[in-house]
């Protein structure tokens, strides 16, 4: 199986650098990582040049203008050529065994078309690192309808960076909502709910990742990545529920059962973050 590993960066040259080493201490390297560059100047291209011997399949893709966050990602899905593809943000470091257990899990799931792991979150400011208590108990054998009850139990934004069958993203909900310039509030929350309702999942327990702040508190984002001063609850609200109705997976029963339970999740964590924003 092959690998690829995608990074969209704008100017934080430092950042991709400290990114990019965690890739090369890798016990087994991707077959390719593409950087995936917004920035105005050439500093991340000077950072490409120093890394590109010791990474091999190492691409640089200067952007000619801004894209904007979720065209960056989403080119970098279309710009790779691997049969996996995973993102990993100029903020985050791998573990050095996270190639490897992604490898072992498509070896011992070969239908596996979805796969999130722990993490811990770092504020490299403030000097403090948390690491949630658990997540999601979503497993390869579980149905499509179970696992997403677990997870909306702990919808936990952060396992959107997970590994993913190339194929799904090119034709997600994901891709969809950013042709019609679609962007809203808890999107990656709904992209995870999308994936889980409708292909095979695994999540492992380990800490697999650390996902960086870099800014003393850390900040309110909107949907387009930029820092925000409230949250709009609806838009997830919605399209929450035409996921789960549209969801092919399930049975009728299944759908009109995981409703309420979405719509728990979503009082209680728009609530929690409005409140605290």
């Amino acid at each position: 199986m092959t690998i690829s590993i995608g990074i969209p960066t704008r100017n934080r040259p430092h950042l991709l650098r400290r990114a990019l080493s965690s890739v090369a201490c890798q016990a087994s390297l991707p077959d390719e990582v593409l950087i995936g560059d917004n920035s105005e100047g050439l500093e991340s291209r000077e950072v490409f040049l120093e890394w590109r011997d010791r990474i091999p399949g190492l691409r640089y893709i200067k952007r000619e203008t801004n894209i904007g966050p979720a065209s960056n990602f989403l080119s970098l899905v279309a710009e790779s050529s691997s049969a996996y593809f995973m993102w990993l943000a100029d903020d985050d470091v791998l573990e050095p065994t996270l190639v490897s257990r992604t490898l072992e899990c498509l070896a011992l799931f070969p239908g596996l078309e979805y796969l999130g792991w722990g993490f811990r979150v770092h504020n490299y400011v403030a000097g403090v690192t948390e690491v949630p208590s658990a997540i999601p108990a979503v497993l390869y054998d579980n149905s499509c309808y179970e696992n997403t009850r677990l997870f909306l139990e702990m919808p936990i934004s952060s396992l959107f960076y997970g590994l993913y069958k190339r194929n799904i993203l090119l034709q997600s909900s994901l891709s969809r909502w950013n042709a019609n310039d679609l962007s809203f509030d808890w999107m990656d929350v709904a992209f995870i709910m999308s994936n889980l309702l409708n292909y095979r999942s695994h999540f492992l327990p380990e800490c697999l990742a650390t996902y960086g702040i870099d800014e003393l508190v850390r900040p309110v984002k909107g949907a387009a990545g930029s820092t925000a001063r409230h949250y709009d609850p609806m838009p997830w609200l919605m399209h929450g529920i035409v996921l789960i109705l549209c969801a092919s997976q399930l049975s009728i029963f299944q759908r009109i059962k995981l409703l309420p339970k979405f719509l728990y999740a979503w009082r209680n964590t728009t609530s929690f973050a409005i409140n605290h924003s």
